[in-house]
């Protein structure tokens, strides 16, 4: 991985290359700390804090600086990999190994033997839990990726993508369907946002269909990690609101950038 971030680093002409960890993980601190020098890269120890590894909150907890509305890290000056990235390209420039492994981390109360596994990617999500011990008791829900970002699946069958960071197995008695109610204007999901968006005011404005509304207060820039939803004492859908706006704007967007191109 540090390796792969001083290609990076060579390629981008970068003069300064950090690898952010969370203060508590201090045995990977102290195992990339022993090899960082060689390869010019500095470990920076970060505040245990969600959602700090989105680019927008890395970039501002290890330089300061801020990525603007509606931009991109390059914005700032930045460009941030996920390890894994850094860790692949590595095979790719030196050994000529594509992409066709990756770590999964294979967890949950009915997880038998949770752990990290290095997976071929394609490999069914059923086979990665038999590779994990399998199952202590029937689960009642699946969601690739984590408990706040992840996506529920319907079946085992699903295979491991190069973008799947975990398989999260739930109990029977942890997956409730919460029923929604009307927002009772607490603002806790304001407090929440990373992002400082209003989401109340955005949710309505989505379930108005009134996607320009939420377009013009910035909905794109929305994470979708979850806070909002979480702190919500009415439980109500404001994650998916969220990713129905945004693809309902890139679709909008399309069809102009279409139509615009049919006229010339």
């Amino acid at each position: 991985m540090l390796e792969g971030a001083a290609i990076l680093g060579r390629i981008l002409g970068v003069t300064r290359l950090y690898v952010g960890i969370e203060i508590n993980k201090r045995d990977a601190i102290a195992a990339l700390e022993q090899y960082a020098g060689d390869y010019g890269v500095e470990v920076i120890p970060l505040k245990v804090q969600y959602p700090q590894g989105s680019e927008k909150q890395l970039i501002n907890a290890i330089t300061g600086r801020v990525v603007p509305a509606g931009g991109l890290p390059m914005d700032a000056h930045c460009v941030v990999q996920n390890v894994g990235t850094a860790a692949a390209l590595t095979a790719a420039v030196k050994q000529g190994i594509p992409l066709v492994e990756r770590i999964v981390t294979v967890t949950g109360e009915v997880v038998k033997y949770p752990g990290n596994f290095r997976l071929k990617i394609g490999t069914p999500v059923l086979e990665a839990v038999r590779f994990a011990g399998g199952v202590t008791e029937e689960p009642g829900k699946l969601i690739l990726g984590g408990p706040m970002m992840g996506f529920a699946q319907r079946t085992f069958q699903v295979p491991v993508a190069k973008n799947t960071s975990g398989i999260l197995l739930l109990p029977e008695r942890r997956a409730v369907n919460f029923r929604s109610e009307g927002c009772i204007r607490c603002g806790r999901c304001v407090q929440g946002c990373p992002m400082k968006l209003v989401t109340c005011m955005l949710a309505n404005a989505i379930e108005a269909e009134r996607y320009d509304l939420a377009e013009q207060n910035h909905v794109m820039d929305c994470l979708e990690c979850g806070s909002c939803a979480y702190v919500c004492p009415a439980k109500r859908p404001l994650v998916q609101h969220m990713r129905r706006a945004k693809a309902e704007i890139r679709r909008n967007r399309q069809l102009a950038a279409a139509a615009a191109g049919g006229k010339k």
